[in-house]
């Protein structure tokens, strides 16, 4: 069992540094605004604090040769797919330059619900206009947060 998870504390390693760079990016946004009131960095900083921790506890297990979540084997389709869904999101933000952060964003949640999850196209495609619409509701509208425009300027200003 243990040549199966071989690359797992890899991939609890990246998933660390991932959420710990977005919870220190998340001081440049401004964690409160005046009066102490929420400012747009405070969901980025709580998400990737919680997601470092959780991630690093992970880490520990997994370097320790702790078994998997249920003693059952891990299947090796579980984490080939885990490293499929990080390969994306490193396209997804290779493309923000480009696209802008909301087409990168939503091409990745389509991505991911219809050739990883396997959902009929239509499908992958109304969860990924709902999860974009979301994020752009969050963001811009009610957080006041530009996200990346790209060289398309989609969503770059709130």
């Amino acid at each position: 069992m243990r040549s199966l998870l071989r690359g797992e504390p890899a991939v609890w390693a990246v998933l660390v540094c991932l959420s710990t760079g977005m919870a220190a990016a998340s001081f440049g946004y401004g964690v409160t605004k005046e009066g102490g009131q929420v400012g747009p960095g405070f969901l980025p900083l709580v998400s990737g604090v919680a997601l470092a921790v959780l991630s690093a506890a992970c880490l520990v297990r997994s370097v320790r040769g702790g078994a998997p979540p249920s003693g059952e084997d891990v299947d090796p389709r579980r984490i080939r797919t885990l490293w499929t869904v990080f390969g994306l999101l490193l396209a997804a933000l290779l493309l923000v330059p480009v696209t802008g952060f909301l087409v990168a964003f939503g091409l990745l949640v389509f991505t991911v619900s219809a050739f990883v999850e396997r959902q009929r196209v239509v499908s992958a495609a109304g969860v990924a206009v709902v999860a974009t619409s979301v994020l752009y509701a969050v963001f811009v509208l009610f957080l006041g947060v530009p996200l990346p425009g790209g060289l398309l300027g989609v969503g770059g200003d709130g």
